[in-house]
């Protein structure tokens, strides 16, 4: 058998295998884990008088959530068919995977900072033919808590008000990266909070002035209702 012939078999990359033998296994510890975890968790959802209605029904909205606050959200969300973002960075796919285990839609794959337009296109579809959509504005990788402008734009170009989410756990840890990633201990008391939805506002192409703080307000107003 030849170089070549040998390359075009199934063994012509064992470190594309390697990986991928890696994401597989990771996404089921990582699905088995948060709902081992979550199960336990004595969950409060608040605020879902907030999710904009049409003759009884949830509109689609742009769900907005600090990346380092999204876990209990996702848990009380799952099963819903929601299209979240994920990044394209090294845990992207992990992360994709768990989320289709929850019931979310496959997601959109791209970030702020890899793969942005084919991600904002796939969301903006998504809002257009009806899908509620999930994002972290402020991630894969931060600064924590500045929204970068893909949140706004999603939003403005399908006309889905932005609805921002927080959590709160009475006991959690916090990792020690850039987001200070919070994940409630066992049996502790979690609170999901919904905030005011909110339309962004643009002067002709461009954010309008003022626009980022008030997102960032709104997202506070959610977290203290959470914590409260």
């Amino acid at each position: 058998m030849s170089g070549a012939d040998a390359s075009a078999g199934g063994t012509r990359d064992p470190k594309a295998a390697k990986r991928a033998r890696k994401v597989r296994w990771l996404s089921r510890l990582g699905y088995w884990a948060v709902q081992g975890l979550a199960r336990t968790w004595r969950l409060e959802v608040r605020g879902e008088a907030r999710w904009p209605t049409r003759d009884g029904a949830r509109v689609p909205v742009v769900l907005c959530v600090w990346h380092g606050l999204m876990l209990a959200p996702i848990w009380s969300q799952r099963n819903r068919g929601i299209v979240a973002l994920a990044s394209e960075h090294g845990d992207g796919e992990i992360i994709a995977r768990i989320l289709e285990r929850l019931g979310f839609a496959p997601p959109a794959r791209g970030s702020s900072t890899r793969g942005g337009v084919r991600g904002l296109t796939t969301i903006v579809a998504a809002l257009r033919e009806g899908r509620t959509v999930a994002f972290t504005p402020d991630g894969p990788r931060g600064p924590a808590r500045v929204p970068q402008a893909g949140v706004f734009v999603a939003a403005y170009r399908s006309g889905t008000p932005i609805l921002p989410v927080a959590m709160h756990a009475d006991h959690a840890w916090r990792l020690s990266s850039w987001d200070r990633y919070a994940v409630p201990k066992p049996f502790s008391r979690v609170r999901v909070a919904f905030g005011e939805p909110l339309a962004p506002r643009f002067e002709g192409d461009q954010l309008a002035q003022g626009e980022v703080e008030r997102l960032v307000a709104a997202m506070d107003a959610a977290e203290e209702a959470a914590r409260a």
